[in-house]
C-alpha cells in the first residue's frame, strides 16, 4: 500500500499500490517508487510512503495526518520542502502538462 501526502504534508489517499498511486496522481511510477524509498524527496507535488508493517492507518487519519508524524511513527528522518514550495513545483507540473497537451494538439491539426 502507498500513502500519499499533499504539498501541506497531510495524508490526503491510500492506495493498494504503486500503480494505483501513479493512475490516481497521474504522475511517473518510477518517481513514486524512489519517494517511498527516500531516493527522491517528492515527486509531482506529492509525498509518497510505502505503508509500514509496524503503523496502522485509520480512514480517520486522512485529511489529519502529517507526514512527520508517520515518519517519526516509522523512525525515519526524511528532507522535506515547504508548503510554498511545494506549491511552486505543482504550479511548474501544470504548466509543463498543458504545454504538452498543446503541442499534441497541434500535432493533430497538422
Amino acid at each position: 500500500m502507498v500513502l500519499i501526502f499533499n504539498g501541506a504534508q497531510i495524508l490526503v489517499a491510500i492506495t493498494r499500490s504503486l500503480h494505483s498511486a501513479a493512475e490516481l496522481t497521474k504522475g511517473n511510477l518510477q518517481a513514486i517508487s524512489f519517494c517511498c524509498t527516500g531516493k527522491y524527496i517528492c515527486s509531482g507535488g506529492f509525498y509518497f510512503r510505502h505503508l509500514h508493517p509496524n503503523v496502522e492507518i485509520e480512514l480517520q487519519d486522512l485529511g489529519t495526518l502529517q507526514l512527520q508524524d508517520y515518519d517519526s511513527l516509522c523512525g525515519e528522518k526524511r528532507t522535506y520542502y515547504s508548503v510554498r514550495q511545494m506549491a511552486h513545483k505543482r504550479t511548474l507540473r501544470e504548466k509543463k502538462g498543458k504545454q504538452e497537451n498543446r503541442n499534441t494538439n497541434e500535432d493533430k491539426d497538422s
